[in-house]
């Protein structure tokens, strides 16, 4: 309960970050969709293209193939694990160890992922009710992992330039204290995750199993 308290604090002091990466999210998110409903040549084709990998490289060949195999806790580790390393930690918060420049890293794949789903997700709501919930669901929990991870990087990137922000004046010291800020909002991103993975591998076994 501590932990999860001392997350909610860390959340709690990188607010404006919070809401600073979502609509980052939100108006990329918006641009994809917008173009992908104008039938954009150049949306359709990354859409297809993306579609394309889902189905031939991994690791989504490997999450498909547990699935189809009836390994659904298989699916779902693979999923939070790849969600969680390269998703999370990877690509939206250890850029953050470059200062200034982590940041604008982690806006610009903030950008690029906000984009891509927008593209991709509205042809999964429109699909039918069922394929509406299992996309939503999984946005959201997926999406709102991202924006704590994202504004972990940002904070990272930001604290030795502004050690002030967390009452220092040691460059060094604002840059620890940031990770630990990090590591205290992971618990978060975590669960969000865990139960983004669930959420998106329980939806999908239930419509992979024959009819």
């Amino acid at each position: 309960m501590r932990i999860l308290t001392e997350a909610v604090q860390a959340a709690r002091r990188m607010k404006t970050l919070l809401v600073f990466t979502a609509l980052l999210y939100l108006v990329s998110y918006l641009a994809g969709w917008y173009l992908i409903s104008t039938n954009s040549p150049a949306a359709v084709e990354t859409g297809q293209t993306l579609r394309e990998a889902v189905l031939t490289e991994q690791p989504f060949t490997s999450i498909i193939q547990s699935l189809q195999g009836g390994q659904l806790f298989n699916a779902i580790l693979m999923t939070f694990v790849v969600n969680l390393t390269v998703g999370a930690f990877l690509t939206t918060t250890l850029p953050g160890i470059v200062p200034v420049l982590g940041a604008l890293g982690v806006a610009a794949v903030t950008l690029a992922r906000g984009f891509v789903i927008g593209i991709t997700y509205p042809e999964i709501l429109a699909a039918s009710p069922v394929g509406f919930a299992l996309g939503f669901g999984t946005m959201i929990l997926e999406l709102g992992a991202y924006v704590f991870s994202g504004a972990a990087g940002i904070n990272i990137a930001l604290a030795p330039i502004l050690p002030r922000r967390y009452g220092v004046q040691s460059r060094r010291a604002a840059f620890k204290m940031a990770w630990k800020d990090a590591a205290r909002l992971f618990v978060i991103v975590v669960i969000l995750l865990a139960l983004g993975a669930i959420w998106e591998m329980s939806g999908l076994f239930l419509a992979l199993r024959p009819i």
